[in-house]
């Protein structure tokens, strides 16, 4: 590790070997400082702007009367209840399609194809993709065993064969 970070005097970055490359160490501080400078101004920006939006929250719940304050926060709760209520749902509902896959032989891979937001919906999902798989697999099956048929039941005279073979 140490060999592809090693140190020379010229200020171009120098390839010795395909694959390896040679920095100075103040190229390679420039390089760190340049990632480091962009991932700080990206999380401050991302910090500025969730302060900002809860200044502005903040702001408007000054402006409202007592009432409409309790309202407002009623309704914030009221959201943020019916968001994980719906994730524990979908969890659920993800737990339920992974076992009714097991049951109908599929793979539990298939769980993000059939999910959906209601049970029945997910079941009808599961069901198509089950009907369809199997029209999948037996048309391949089909397929593989295509060839000549034997003829089934057709008479042979034996007697000929044999003295055919034995030359009489």
């Amino acid at each position: 590790m140490a060999d592809d970070l090693t140190q020379t005097t010229e200020e171009e970055p120098k390839v010795d070997e395909p694959g390896t490359l040679s920095l100075t160490q103040s190229e390679l501080d420039s390089m760190l400082d340049k990632r480091v400078s962009k991932a700080l101004e990206t999380a401050k920006g991302k910090w500025e702007e969730e302060t900002q939006a809860k200044i502005s929250k903040a702001e408007e719940l000054a402006k409202m009367s007592a009432a409409q304050r309790k309202e407002a926060e009623e309704q914030q709760r009221s959201a943020e209840l019916e968001k994980r209520e719906k994730e524990l749902n979908l969890r659920e509902y993800r737990y339920e399609a992974k076992h009714q896959l097991e049951e109908q032989g599929l793979s539990e891979k298939f769980v993000d194809m059939v999910l959906s937001e209601d049970a029945e919906t997910t079941k009808n999902n599961i069901n198509s993709l089950k009907a369809e798989f199997d029209k999948s697999i037996e048309a391949a099956v089909n397929e593989r065993l295509k060839g000549s048929t034997p003829s089934a039941g057709g008479k042979t005279d034996t007697k000929s064969d044999i003295s055919s073979a034995l030359g009489l």
